[in-house]
C-alpha cells in the first residue's frame, strides 16, 4: 500500500506489481469512494403534497422535515345561498316551481330542485348578484355548481348581465349523480354600464320535468388561475375551489401517512352476523353454516387513490376474498368476484375513493384468514402490521388576501412549528365596544377600534353570509372601511336591519351591541318590521327560522340570539407577527410508495362524556344532538382516546333518527373513571375551512443526512421534554380576585368572585361566589374550553341553604341555570379534566 488515498473514505490505493490488476483494483476503489461521497453530499429531496389522496415514492426511509403551508382564503360572493338549503332565497323564473330535496344533495342536508312549469320548455331559479361583480374590467371570476339531472333534458348554470346573453357552464344530462359544472368569466366582457347581474340555474325539457343543483359558488380568481382553467380536470377544479359558506380560510390542516400495510387489525372490520371473530389483531375465523356468502362477509373500507394498483396477499387464507370499489359517498362503482387466490391485485377506477375488502366463505365449516397484507403496487410484500403516521395542526388558521399574494405562513424551525401571521380574523359581535359614529338617512355608521390593521384590507361578512364591500367614502347601507390612521373599522347598518328609525336620536352603545348579538329594535306591541322612531316603548326581537319575529321584551338583550351567526371580519395586519402553534405527531416515509392524505378541518382530542344506553348496555358518542355530541359533527373518525392511549375497542356506525356518525362501545369495555377524547374530521367542511393547495417539505435522500436528521430531532425532543417537565412542577394560577367573570351577560348578578387553577396533573379546579339580586339566568363562565367540567353548588337564601348538583358539561359553554329572587348567594365549585 502507498500513501495515496481516496478522497471520501480515505482508502489506500493498491500498488501491486501487475499494472493491469492494479489499475482495475484502484478504479473499483474510486467508484466505490465516489458512490460513498454521493451518499454524504446529496441534497434533501423536496416533496410537494397536494390536497387529497396521493402517492409519494420515497427513495429511502426518512422523516418529513421543513414543512411549510401557505395560507388561503376563499370568499364565495354568493354568501351561503349557494348551499341550496332554503328555496326561498332564490327567485323563480318563468314560473318554475322551486323546492328543496332532502334525498339528493352534496352539501348540508338538501339541494335545490327546479321543476319546469306546465306548458313550458324551461324553468329557472336565479339570484340577484348586483354589486358583487366589480365594474373592474381586469377582474376574473369562476362560477361553479354541482348539478344532477332528474328527468329533464338537462340543467345548466348561467351568469348574465342586465341585457346580455351571459356565460353558460356545460350542460348536465347525467341523472345518476351530481356532476361539477363551471364557467370562467372575464369582467371585460361585462358592460360596466349594466348595474344588474344575475346567476341562473336553468332546467330545459317539458312541463313537470326537473333537475337538482347544490354547492353553487362564485369566486374572484387571478389571471394565472383563469388561464390555467382550460387544462384542469373537474376533479382538480373541485379541489382547488371547493364550495364554502361565505368566507373561509384554511383551518386545522393535517397530513396522514398510511402504513405500508393498508389493512387495520380485524377488530376494526365490520364482522357480519357474529359469524366472524377476531381471535388476534391479524387473525380472523369465520364459522359458516351454509352456502350464503353474504351471511359470512367481514369487511373494511380503505381510503384509496383513483387509477392506482393495490395488491392483497394472505398466504394463510382458507376462505375467499374480493374487492369492491366505492365513490366518495361509498356508493358501489364496481364489484369483483370472490376468489380463493392468496394474491389478488386491483386497479382503482377514475372516481374510486374507497376500496372495500371483503373476506367470506360459501360452504359450511371454519375458515381462517391470518396476516393479510394490502399494499400499493402490483407486487405482494411481506406482512407487517399497519403503522400510520400523522401530522395535525389543531385550530391553526391560515388566511390570505383574495388575490393570494399576501398570506399567513406555517413553517418549521428548530423542531417546532410557527405561524407568521399576516391576517387576523374575528367575530364582530356584541362583546365588542361599538359606538355610534354618524347618523344618515336610512342607515347609521357605527365603529370599533382596530389598532393593528392595514387600511382598506378588511373583508366583512354580514350575519346572513353576504359580503359587505369596502367603500370610501361610506355612502349607503352595508358598506365598510378600515382606517389605519384613525385606528377604526366603520360599518353602515340599515334601518331595515336594525330597527333604528331616522328620528331616533339617542342610540346607545348597548343598543348597538344588541344589534350585533342578533336583535332588532321595534315598538313594543307592534310589528317587528316597524322601526323605532323615539316614541312608544322600545322592545327587541330576533328573527325565527320561519321568517317571523320572536319578541324578547323591553330589556336590552345581552346574550346572542338563538341560531344567530355574527358578522365576521378579516383584515391584514400592519406588521407581521410570529407565534408558536400547537402540533401533534410527525411523518416518516417508508422506502417505496407511500399513500398520503392531506386535508383540513380536523378536530384533535375533543373531550366528551359518552352517554349510556341502558336498553342495549352500550356507551355512545355523537349518536344524538343532545347526548354526547361532538361540536363539529363527524365526517370520519380518526381515533377515540381513553386517557392518552388510543382505544381500539370502539366501533363506528351511521344511523338513528338524525343519521349521525356515532362511536359505540359495549359497557364491559368502558371505563367510567377515564377521560375520553376524540380526533375526527369535521362533517361540514364548507362551514369551517377551505382546502389548502399544497404542503411543501423535504426528506433526507442519503444515509448520512438521515442520521443527522435523527440526531437533531432527538435534541429537539429532549429540549421540549425538559421544558414540559419544569412546567409540570409548577401550579399555574391563571386568574384569581374580585372580578365579574360573567360580564354583563348575567343581569341577575350584582357582584361575583371567581378563580381557577390548573394542577400539575392536568386537573382543573374552578370556583366562584355570585350574589343574585334579581330573577334571571346564570351562565357559568369558561376557564378552559372543552374540558369536561363537573359543577356543584350551594344556594343560600334568607330562608335556608340548599346544596345542588348543577351538572356536567363537555362543550364550550356551561349550561344556563335559572335562579329566582329575592336575594340569594350561589357558592359553586367545578372539577374538570
Amino acid at each position: 500500500m502507498s500513501g495515496n488515498k481516496t478522497s471520501n473514505l480515505n482508502m489506500h490505493h493498491w500498488t501491486g506489481a501487475d499494472p493491469v490488476l492494479r489499475t482495475e483494483f484502484n478504479e473499483n476503489f474510486e467508484k466505490l469512494d465516489a458512490f460513498a461521497g454521493q451518499l454524504q453530499t446529496e441534497d434533501p429531496t423536496p416533496v410537494r403534497l397536494s390536497y387529497g389522496m396521493q402517492v409519494v415514492n420515497a427513495k429511502q426511509t426518512s422523516m418529513l422535515e421543513n414543512v411549510s403551508i401557505k395560507g388561503r382564503t376563499l370568499v364565495n360572493l354568493l354568501g351561503r345561498e349557494g348551499n341550496c338549503e332554503d328555496s326561498t332565497k332564490f327567485k323563480s323564473g318563468n314560473g318554475a316551481v322551486l323546492t328543496t330535496d332532502t334525498t339528493h344533495y352534496v352539501y348540508g342536508t338538501r339541494s335545490l330542485k327546479v321543476e319546469i312549469p306546465t306548458g313550458s320548455t324551461a324553468g329557472n331559479a336565479f339570484l340577484d348578484i348586483s354589486g358583487l361583480i366589480k365594474n373592474d374590467q381586469k377582474k376574473k371570476y369562476i362560477l361553479i355548481g354541482e348539478v344532477k339531472n332528474g328527468n329533464s333534458t338537462n340543467g345548466v348554470l348561467k351568469f348574465s348581465e342586465e341585457t346580455g346573453y351571459g356565460v353558460l357552464t356545460s350542460f348536465i344530462t347525467d341523472a345518476t349523480r351530481f356532476n361539477l359544472t363551471y364557467a370562467k368569466i372575464d369582467a371585460s366582457q361585462i358592460k360596466a354600464s349594466n348595474s344588474l347581474k344575475f346567476m341562473f340555474f336553468i332546467v330545459l325539457g317539458s312541463g313537470g320535468q326537473y333537475a337538482y343543483v347544490d354547492g353553487i359558488r362564485l369566486y374572484e380568481i387571478s389571471q394565472a388561475e383563469y388561464d390555467a382553467l382550460d387544462g384542469m380536470t373537474p376533479e382538480q377544479i373541485a379541489d382547488k375551489w371547493p364550495y364554502v359558506d361565505d368566507m373561509k380560510s384554511i383551518y386545522s390542516p393535517y397530513v396522514i401517512k398510511y402504513g405500508e400495510n393498508l389493512l387495520p387489525p380485524f377488530s376494526e372490520y365490520k364482522l357480519t352476523n357474529g359469524n366472524g371473530v377476531a381471535i388476534d389483531p391479524y387473525a380472523l375465523t369465520i364459522t359458516s353454516t351454509g352456502t350464503d356468502v353474504l351471511q359470512n362477509e367481514c369487511y373494511v373500507d380503505i381510503p384509496a387513490k383513483p387509477n392506482t394498483t393495490y395488491t392483497l396477499s394472505c398466504p394463510a387464507m382458507t376462505g375467499k376474498a374480493k374487492f369492491i370499489s366505492l365513490d366518495s359517498n361509498k356508493t358501489m362503482i364496481a364489484s369483483g368476484t370472490y376468489s380463493t387466490s392468496q394474491r389478488q391485485s386491483k386497479t382503482t377506477e377514475v372516481n374510486c375513493e374507497y376500496l372495500r375488502l371483503l373476506f367470506s366463505a360459501d360452504t359450511a365449516g371454519t375458515f381462517t384468514f391470518t396476516n393479510p397484507m394490502l399494499n400499493l403496487g402490483p407486487d405482494a410484500l411481506p406482512f407487517k402490521p399497519r403503522n400510520d403516521d400523522y401530522l395535525f395542526f389543531p385550530n391553526a388558521q391560515l388566511a390570505s388576501n383574495v388575490e393570494g399574494t399576501v398570506y399567513d405562513t406555517l413553517f418549521q424551525r428548530d423542531g417546532k412549528y410557527w405561524k407568521q401571521a399576516r391576517f387576523r380574523t374575528m367575530d364582530l359581535d356584541g362583546s365588542l365596544e361599538w359606538r355610534l359614529y354618524q347618523e344618515s338617512s336610512g342607515y347609521r355608521i357605527v365603529e370599533i377600534s382596530i389598532t393593528d390593521g392595514l387600511s382598506d384590507t378588511e373583508k366583512v361578512i354580514k350575519y346572513d353570509g353576504k359580503t359587505i364591500p369596502h367603500v370610501f367614502p361610506l355612502i349607503g347601507a352595508d358598506q365598510s372601511i378600515l382606517s389605519r390612521s384613525s385606528c377604526v373599522l366603520r360599518l353602515t347598518v340599515s334601518n331595515s336591519d336594525s330597527g333604528w328609525g331616522d328620528l331616533y336620536k339617542d342610540l346607545s352603545t348597548n343598543e348597538i351591541k344588541a344589534y350585533f348579538l342578533g336583535y332588532k329594535m321595534y315598538v313594543a306591541g307592534g310589528s317587528g318590521d316597524i322601526h323605532y322612531n323615539g316614541s312608544g316603548i322600545k322592545a327587541w326581537a330576533y328573527r325565527r327560522p320561519d321568517g317571523g319575529w320572536q319578541d324578547v321584551g323591553t330589556r336590552i338583550p345581552t346574550t346572542p340570539a338563538p341560531g344567530f351567526t355574527p358578522y365576521k371580519l378579516q383584515y391584514q395586519l400592519a406588521a407581521p407577527a410570529v407565534e408558536e402553534i400547537t402540533v401533534e405527531g410527525g411523518i416518516t416515509f417508508h422506502e417505496g410508495p407511500d399513500q398520503i392524505e392531506v386535508g383540513s378541518g380536523i378536530v384533535v382530542r375533543e373531550k366528551t362524556i359518552p352517554f349510556y344506553d341502558e336498553f342495549v348496555n352500550e356507551y355512545y358518542i355523537n349518536a344524538h344532538s343532545v347526548k354526547a355530541p361532538l361540536r363539529a359533527g363527524v365526517r370520519k373518525y380518526i381515533t377515540v382516546y381513553r386517557g392518552n392511549l388510543a382505544d381500539k375497542k370502539w366501533s363506528f356506525g351511521t344511523g338513528g333518527p338524525e343519521s349521525r356518525n356515532y362511536a359505540v362501545i359495549p359497557a364491559s369495555n368502558y371505563d367510567p373513571t377515564a377521560t375520553y377524547t376524540v380526533t375526527y374530521l369535521a362533517l361540514d367542511q364548507y362551514a369551517i375551512t377551505c382546502n389548502l393547495e399544497s404542503i411543501q417539505g423535504e426528506y433526507a435522500s442519503n444515509l448520512k443526512k438521515v442520521v443527522d436528521q435523527l440526531a437533531a430531532h432527538q435534541a429537539d425532543v429532549e429540549a421540549r421534554a425538559s421544558i414540559a417537565e419544569n412546567l409540570a412542577r409548577q401550579v399555574h394560577i391563571s386568574q384569581k380576585g374580585v372580578v365579574n367573570p360573567w360580564g354583563d351577560n348575567n343581569s341577575a348578578i350584582s357582584k361575583a368572585i371567581n378563580g381557577y387553577q390548573k394542577l400539575p396533573s392536568g386537573l382543573i379546579l374552578q370556583w366562584g361566589t355570585a350574589v343574585i339580586t334579581n330573577t334571571g339566568t346564570v351562565t357559568f363562565p369558561i376557564a378552559f374550553p372543552n374540558y369536561a367540567m363537573h359543577v356543584y353548588g350551594q344556594v343560600e337564601t334568607s330562608v335556608a341553604s340548599q346544596t345542588v348538583g348543577i351538572g356536567s358539561y363537555s362543550n364550550t359553554q356551561f349550561m344556563a341555570w335559572a335562579v329566582t329572587g329575592p336575594k340569594q348567594t350561589i357558592h359553586w365549585f367545578a372539577i374538570g379534566y
